[in-house]
C-alpha cells in the first residue's frame, strides 16, 4: 500500500491533470508497431500486432492508442490514467467512434488490477519522470508482472546531462513564483505559466547570460501553456542518467534494450570515437550509450524494455545481421534538385548506389519493399555481383531518412477510392469538434495534425467509393456556387486549379492512410488547402 506522502503526491498530480489536461496526441516512437520493428531488426520476435493486447499507463484521453485500436479491430487495448476528467471524456470519444476493443480505466498504477491479465505491448510515455520513486517502482512492477514473455514495453523519461540546463529554467520559474508570492502576489495554477514566461523573458534580456543557460531556456516561452505547466511546475520532475534508469530496471528483472529512436543508441559518430568507446566499455551497451549521452548532451529518452531473460536472444549491436535485415520493409519518397541530385541532410547524394536506392524507393512509394527485394533490384539495375545495399539501408533507417516497418504495406490504386468506413466517424469527430481533445493521427503516430482544416476533412469524406475525382470536383464547384464552401486563391492560380490540387492531396492522403484497400500509414505531409 502506498505511504501517506505518495497518496498526497498522487492526488496533487491527479488534480493538476484534471484542471489542465494535455491535448492527447499519438507518438510514433511509442507505438507497438515501432517496438516490433526495432526488435525484429535486432533479431527478436514480439507478438502479432493484429491480435495483441496493449496497455498504456497514463493514457490521458486515449489519443495515443485510439488510432491503433481503429486499425487493429482484433486487438485488445486498455488505458489507465489518474485523471477521471480525461478518462471519462476519452471513453465518450471511444463510444462515439463505435470502438469495442479499447477501454480507458480511471486508476492509480499502484492499484493496478491483476484481473486485467498480461499484455504484449506496454506504453508509458510522459509519466516516469513526473512521479515519485514509489510510483516509478509501481510502474516497473506492472511491466514485470504483466508483460508477456516475449513482449516489449516503452518508457520515456527526461535524462541527464541534457536536462541539467533545462533545470535552470525550471528553477528560475519556481524562484520567481516564490519571490512574488512572498510579496503578496496571488499566484495559482491558472496564472503560474504567465509568471513563468515572465521569468524567462526577464532573464533572456541580459547579454551577459551564460551561453549554456541561454540555450536551455531558448524556445520555452513559445510552448503551450499546458506543456509549461506540467513540464516545469509539477511537484515531481526527476530526470535520470541512463545507467541509473537501467539499475532500476534490473532490480525488477527488466532491461533497457535500445532507444526507440535508434540514432540515440547508434549515433553517427567517427570510427575513432567508436573504437575508443568500445575499448572502454567492451560489451556493456548501456555504458556505451551513457557515454553517448554525455558526449551529445541528451535530455530525453524513449527506452524499449523487456524481460532480462530475453537479453541473450537480442542482438544489441550496431552490426545488424543480414538475416534480420532482409525482412524489414522500408519506403520513402525523395526529390532531386535542379542538378539532378538527391539532397539528404543538406548534402547532395553523389554515391551512385545510394541514388539508385532512392530511385527505387521513390518509384515504389507508397508501397513498402523488403530490404532483400531492394537488394535484388539494385543488383538487376547495376549488374554487379556485390553491393552495399544492406549497409546503406541501415544508414537510412538509423538516420530516420526512410520509413521502416515490420510488415508489408500495399496501396491499391483505384479510380473511385473509398474512405475506410471505420475512419468516417474518426474524421467526423474532428469536423464537428472545434476544440478536439485528441489529435488526428495515422495509426502509428507518424502524422499528427494540430491545425487541421475541417473542410479538408469534409472533402475526404466525399471519397465514398462511388465518385471519381471529377465527380468530387463538380460537387465542390456546386457547393462553392451555393455558398457552402469559400475558396481562396492567389492571382497566380485559378479557383479550378486550387480545387483540383486539394482533391489530389486528399486522394493521396486517403490512399496512404485511410482507404478501404490499404493497410497503411505514412509521413505524408498535407499542404495548405486554401479552403476556408
Amino acid at each position: 500500500m502506498a505511504n501517506k506522502e505518495t497518496i498526497k503526491n498522487v492526488r496533487m498530480v491527479q488534480n493538476s491533470y484534471d484542471e489542465a489536461p494535455y491535448k492527447s496526441k499519438t507518438f510514433y516512437y511509442t507505438q507497438p508497431g515501432r517496438q516490433q520493428m526495432v526488435l525484429k531488426l535486432l533479431g527478436f520476435k514480439t507478438p502479432n500486432l493484429e491480435k495483441s493486447r496493449v496497455l498504456e499507463i497514463g493514457c490521458s484521453f486515449g489519443g495515443n492508442i485510439i488510432p491503433f485500436a481503429l486499425e487493429n479491430p482484433q486487438a485488445d487495448i486498455v488505458g489507465i490514467d489518474l485523471s477521471s476528467v480525461q478518462v471519462d471524456e476519452g471513453n465518450r470519444i471511444i463510444e462515439y467512434l463505435g470502438l469495442e476493443n479499447i477501454r480507458l480505466i480511471h486508476q492509480n498504477v499502484l492499484d493496478f488490477d491483476n484481473k486485467l491479465g498480461k499484455f504484449d505491448y506496454i506504453i508509458c510515455h510522459g509519466v516516469f519522470s513526473w512521479v515519485n520513486e514509489e510510483v516509478q517502482r509501481g510502474i516497473l512492477n506492472v511491466i514485470k508482472n504483466h508483460l508477456t514473455e516475449n513482449g516489449s514495453a516503452i518508457l520515456s523519461y527526461n535524462t541527464y546531462p541534457g536536462w541539467k540546463n533545462l533545470e535552470v529554467a525550471r528553477d528560475v520559474m519556481l524562484f520567481r513564483d516564490e519571490m512574488l508570492k512572498n510579496r503578496g502576489e496571488q499566484i495559482n495554477e491558472s496564472n503560474a505559466v504567465k509568471y513563468g514566461r515572465g521569468a524567462i523573458e526577464f532573464l533572456s534580456q541580459f547579454s551577459i547570460l551564460n551561453e549554456k543557460i541561454k540555450n536551455g531556456i531558448t524556445g520555452i516561452t513559445e510552448k503551450d501553456d499546458y506543456y509549461i505547466l506540467h513540464e516545469y511546475f509539477e511537484e515531481n520532475n526527476q530526470p535520470l542518467y541512463l545507467y541509473n534508469f537501467n539499475k532500476m530496471l534490473l532490480e525488477h528483472g527488466l532491461i533497457h534494450v535500445v532507444d526507440s529512436d535508434l540514432m540515440k543508441t547508434f549515433p553517427n559518430i567517427s570510427n575513432e570515437i567508436e573504437e575508443k568507446l568500445t575499448a572502454e566499455c567492451g560489451n556493456d551497451n548501456v555504458a556505451k550509450e551513457q557515454y553517448y549521452d554525455f558526449l551529445l548532451d541528451r535530455q530525453f529518452r524513449i527506452s524499449i524494455v523487456t524481460h532480462e531473460a530475453n537479453k541473450e536472444k537480442i542482438n544489441i549491436s550496431k552490426d545488424v545481421r543480414i538475416t534480420d535485415l532482409k525482412e524489414i520493409d522500408i519506403r520513402g519518397k525523395y526529390e532531386k534538385n535542379k542538378d539532378g541530385f538527391y539532397i539528404i541532410e543538406n548534402n547532395e547524394i553523389k554515391d551512385e548506389e545510394v541514388s539508385l536506392i532512392l530511385d527505387i524507393l521513390s518509384e515504389n512509394y507508397p508501397n513498402t519493399i523488403t530490404i532483400d527485394e531492394l537488394e535484388k533490384k539494385v543488383r538487376e539495375k547495376n549488374k554487379l555481383e556485390t553491393n552495399n545495399v544492406y549497409a546503406n539501408a541501415v544508414y537510412l533507417m538509423y538516420g530516420k531518412l526512410v520509413e521502416a516497418y515490420s510488415r508489408k504495406l500495399t496501396v491499391k490504386k483505384e479510380e473511385k477510392i473509398k474512405l475506410n468506413p471505420k475512419y468516417k466517424k474518426y474524421l467526423d469527430y474532428f469536423i464537428t469538434n472545434p476544440s478536439p481533445v485528441i489529435a488526428l493521427a495515422s495509426y502509428e503516430g507518424t502524422v499528427n495534425y494540430d491545425n487541421f482544416n475541417p473542410i479538408m476533412l469534409s472533402i475526404m469524406t466525399l471519397f465514398d467509393g462511388t465518385r471519381t475525382d471529377e465527380d468530387i470536383f463538380n460537387l465542390l464547384l456546386e457547393k462553392e456556387k451555393a455558398g457552402e464552401v469559400v475558396i481562396t486563391f492567389e492571382d497566380s492560380s485559378s479557383k479550378e486549379e486550387v480545387i483540383k490540387n486539394n482533391i489530389e492531396i486528399c486522394r493521396n492522403f486517403i490512399e496512404i492512410n485511410f482507404s478501404a484497400t490499404s493497410f497503411d500509414n505514412s509521413l505524408y505531409s498535407i499542404k495548405s488547402l486554401n479552403l476556408l
